[in-house]
């Protein structure tokens, strides 16, 4: 949380001023005394002060005055300071907070005893000291004004009465904006009744120097009553002391004090303690204190991470990943607030919870639940329908063509969604903004990787998905190899397509290259031509085949270069008998990328389209070498085609 300047200023000069002017200022005190017998009292004082160093310090001997009810002076006191005692900056009503280092107040005590005979109307005991402190809230001109702890014995006390005693002091640091319960530590040794109320404070000495009268900073004797009440600045009274958003209340039966401060600085109060045996009045303990407002530091602070601080939490729809802020925890609970289950809840420090439907859900978060240190925070987290991104494609997807164009879709797509198209280096276009692209072509085949980013609010989407840009996807068949005998001519039929276009390996005489069934003829002194065929389909995408044409004088005696080793008995294996009649020639089988597939030293006309450990290979051109001995007799491209007749 972060504090206006105007408060840290405030709470710096409070902190500050009780280390300066006159530094160390009286802030609270009390008298009891306890009865030990024979008429013997101990009379017990005790003096608070901040730790400031300098001002109003602790005097080495106290002026107590004991007057009759007639306010005829019996007896002073000078008891000697006991040990001066520093109160520490934690809360003993609210552990769960730290103080500000820079608050100090201490305190010592001063006792006496003496024998007071039990008296008509009983005894007054008085001390009085100047000053407050001059930054006191609630008092016009604090500093103007001391400070009156008084007392009574009570009438004939025959009972040898001891009054209450404050076992421990009080806190003296209210947290600002904080609930605060005090709770008074009273011991009353006679088993008497006790009651407590927010009580008027006096004040007692005043700015006029030495000399000892009623005025002086130290009276001596301290003066008899009536008292001067302490008059409180509007619009605070001595009942309601205390800027409060719920009013410092005291329960008057066991003491607690309630409230919430909400004002931060420095308020003088009074705290009466009376005692009660048989419906009267014995005594009445009045502490005259003083509550420094600050602001505490919870030793426990429940946080998350809200869509106020980072939007993207709500970026993946009906699912949300929480992260928990929390500060010095044990452990945490999160209650989701979704009303359509009774288990949306989870111990995990960072979890994640899909709701059922959009809405906006109220989310607790508990740090140390079920501890004395715990707290709570609350946030809503409004959720809404995922987006889902998407995109789709349309054009030909050939090298050839391209011109592809995309168009994103999907569900829940926000209004003010910005598109982002990223396809890549090799793109004629890499990027385009917008919800379509037109017109993108690469300048490479491939697969392309074509990413799409969606933006809107804070939040971000990526669809990235490939394209497969081919070159020659088009099925081309130009035909078999085959033989022929020179001087014959050959004419061959493509599968269909839209354009055509044949050309050769040598310049031979082609009818119609544009044809689908053209005409070849070849020179004579041909041997091996290879015939090449590029087809074109309607969308303009291309294609390519060739096949090997084998002159020869005598046909009879070619090697006939494909077989359909499909079991029907025709053409099935590889028949060599016009140039290894006596089976001692040996075969190699290559594939088309120079790979050995198929050996057989002493060919018998047996091989039948497999490989060397009789797999079947697939359809396809490969190459042959027939080797005699050191002769190479024949070598070709031997075509397998299951499909052929």
């Amino acid at each position: 949380m972060i504090y206006p300047m105007r408060i840290l200023a405030f709470l710096f000069l409070i902190i500050a001023g009780m280390g300066n002017l006159k530094a160390a200022h009286l802030i609270g005190g009390e008298i009891t005394y306890t009865c030990q017998g024979n008429n013997l009292y101990t009379i017990s004082l005790r003096v608070y002060r901040d730790c400031g160093g300098g001002g109003a310090a602790f005097d080495a001997n106290a002026n107590i005055a004991i007057y009759d009810i007639n306010n005829q002076l019996i007896a002073t006191l000078a008891p000697p300071r006991g040990q001066i005692i520093s109160l520490n900056n934690s809360l003993t009503s609210d552990p769960c907070v730290t103080v500000p280092p820079n608050l100090c107040v201490e305190y010592a005590d001063y006792e006496d005893t003496i024998t007071l005979a039990p008296l008509i109307g009983g005894y007054t005991l008085v001390h009085q000291r100047c000053c407050r402190n001059s930054i006191i809230g609630n008092v016009n001109n604090p500093g103007n004004f001391g400070n009156t702890y008084s007392i009574r014995i009570p009438s004939m006390d025959t009972t040898c009465n001891s009054a209450p005693q404050i076992l421990s002091p009080p806190d003296n640091v209210l947290c600002l904006n904080r609930p605060a319960t005090i709770d008074l530590q009273v011991s009353e040794a006679d088993g008497d009744s006790l009651s407590y109320d927010i009580c008027q404070i006096f004040a007692g000495g005043g700015n006029a120097g030495g000399g000892g009268n009623c005025f002086a900073v130290v009276p001596n004797p301290p003066c008899p009553p009536p008292f001067t009440a302490i008059p409180f600045a509007a619009p605070y009274t001595f009942s309601n002391p205390i800027p409060a958003s719920v009013n410092f209340t005291i329960n008057p039966r066991t003491g607690k004090i309630r409230g919430t401060a909400n004002q931060a600085g420095v308020y003088v109060a009074g705290i009466c303690i009376t005692e009660w045996r048989d419906g009267q009045i014995m005594s009445t303990v009045r502490l005259d204190y003083q509550f420094a407002v600050t602001t505490c530091t919870p030793t426990i602070v429940s946080d998350m991470k809200t869509p106020i601080e980072d939007p993207t939490i709500l970026c993946d729809g009906l699912t949300v990943q929480f992260e928990n802020e929390t500060s010095n925890a044990n452990g945490v609970l999160w209650k989701f607030g979704d009303p359509s289950t009774n288990a949306d809840t989870s111990s995990d420090p960072n979890p994640t919870w899909t709701y059922p439907r959009p809405g906006t859900y109220f989310v607790e978060l508990i740090a140390n639940p079920g501890e004395t240190c715990s707290d709570t925070t609350f946030a809503p987290f409004e959720v809404i329908a995922p987006v889902q991104g998407d995109f789709l494609w349309d054009g030909v997807p050939c090298f050839e063509v391209q011109d592809i164009r995309f168009e994103a879709t999907g569900s829940n797509i926000r209004p003010n969604t910005r598109f982002v198209w990223e396809f890549g280096a090799d793109a004629l276009i890499p990027s385009v903004q917008g919800r379509n692209a037109f017109g993108i072509s690469w300048t490479q085949p491939g697969p392309k990787p074509v990413k799409l980013t969606l933006y809107w609010d804070s939040c971000s989407q990526e669809v990235v998905d490939t394209i497969d840009i081919v070159r020659g996807n088009v099925f081309a068949f130009a035909g078999n190899d085959t033989n022929i005998q020179r001087g014959s001519d050959l004419r061959l039929r493509s599968n269909f397509g839209a354009d055509y276009y044949w050309s050769a390996s040598s310049p031979i005489e082609i009818d119609n290259p544009f044809s689908r069934e053209p005409t070849f003829r070849f020179r004579r002194e041909d041997d091996t031509v290879q015939v090449f065929l590029e087809l074109t389909d309607q969308y303009g995408c291309k294609g390519w085949d060739s096949l090997w044409v084998y002159i020869s004088d005598d046909l009879d005696a070619a090697v006939y270069n494909i077989i359909s080793p499909n079991g029907d008995g025709i053409n099935d294996f590889f028949d060599l008998k016009y140039i290894n009649p006596s089976g001692n020639c040996g075969l190699v089988i290559i594939n088309r990328w120079g790979a050995e597939v198929y050996r057989d030293n002493s060919y018998n006309n047996d091989w039948y389209g497999t490989d060397q450990d009789g797999n079947t290979l697939p359809d396809g051109t490969y190459y042959y070498i027939v080797q005699c001995g050191v002769e190479v007799r024949s070598t070709g491209p031997i075509t397998i085609n299951r499909f052929y007749d």
